[in-house]
């Protein structure tokens, strides 16, 4: 599994290659309109190296006849520039993208640090690397507070699962491990995908996972889970914890977590009352600690 900074400092190498091949391009293309610069800069190039030689050799006149020689060179450099009103960085390696200089993150006013728009195939490649393959549609920007009504509850959820996601506490409970538990049809499965989205937007490690696929992942997978920023499991029961070691498996992943204090959430449409005293005794002492986020009146 591979995190959102992984994949933009790969494609990094990809970057630096364009940058120089639009460097030598736009050189290319002043060179062959003013043919009298280029003489100028292969005349400096010529100076530089014989330059480097004296110095090897300590000849200190040679040296400054050199110096001499560039001076003036870089004069009428200087003159044919500004006389034709050529970029003076022409031949410098200039960023591509404006907004993140190349490194791939922007900051925001508040000095939070987010995924650049120009790398939005980094973005959609993590996205199903992370478990999310399915859900290429999910937007948090398409997240509608009156969704079924009671808009005030819905943003309340929203708020307090991005806390989550961020480690946000308002009060004194010290769990990493959150509850959010909600009726079936209530689009919790499009928030949970829309924050785990999020998080990743944020340059945050995050995997989205159905708790009955737990035991399908493979051994890295698994144990890359127990150490990323976010872990979200979704369609999280009391009877998935029972069978094909789902219940060994979640409990050593939230152990370790829990000991590094990585924020996981655990989505569900049953209370956290019957998740307690139904689950995998190993899952049900750390369930009773959690905290809850569910509708006002579940």
């Amino acid at each position: 599994m591979k995190t959102i900074k992984e994949l933009i400092s790969e494609g990094l190498t990809e970057v630096a290659a364009s940058r120089e091949i639009l460097r030598e391009e736009n050189v290319r293309r002043v060179y062959k309109q003013f043919p009298e610069l280029k003489d100028i800069d292969d005349q400096i190039i010529g100076i530089r190296g014989n330059r480097l030689i004296a110095v090897i050799d300590k000849d200190e006149k040679l040296i400054r006849r050199y110096d001499i020689a560039e001076e003036e060179l870089q004069t009428k450099r200087d003159r044919i520039i500004a006389r034709n009103g050529i970029d003076p960085d022409f031949d410098v390696v200039k960023s591509i993208c404006d907004k993140c200089d190349d490194t791939g993150f922007t900051k925001g006013s508040d000095g939070t640090l987010k995924v650049c728009s120009c790398r939005k195939r980094e973005l959609e490649q993590c996205y199903e690397l992370s478990g999310m393959s399915d859900y290429s549609s999910y937007r948090m920007k398409n997240f509608r507070d009156d969704y079924l009504g009671n808009a005030g509850s819905r943003k309340k959820i929203r708020n307090e699962l991005l806390k989550a996601m961020l480690g946000i506490s308002d009060g004194d409970e010290k769990s990493s491990l959150w509850i959010y538990s909600a009726p079936p049809q209530s689009g919790k499965t499009f928030l949970s995908v829309c924050v785990c989205k999020t998080a990743i937007n944020l340059g945050k490690s995050a995997f989205y996972v159905k708790c009955e696929e737990l035991a399908g992942l493979g051994s890295d997978t698994l144990e890359s889970l127990k150490r990323i920023d976010f872990l979200l499991v979704d369609d999280f029961a009391d009877s998935v914890t029972l069978y094909n070691n789902v219940g060994s498996i979640l409990n050593s992943i939230l152990e370790v977590r829990a000991a590094a204090n990585l924020p996981t959430v655990l989505v569900t449409p049953f209370p956290k009352s019957e998740l307690v005293g139904k689950c995998d005794m190993r899952i049900s002492g750390k369930l009773s600690s959690a905290r809850l986020i569910s509708p006002e009146g579940r």
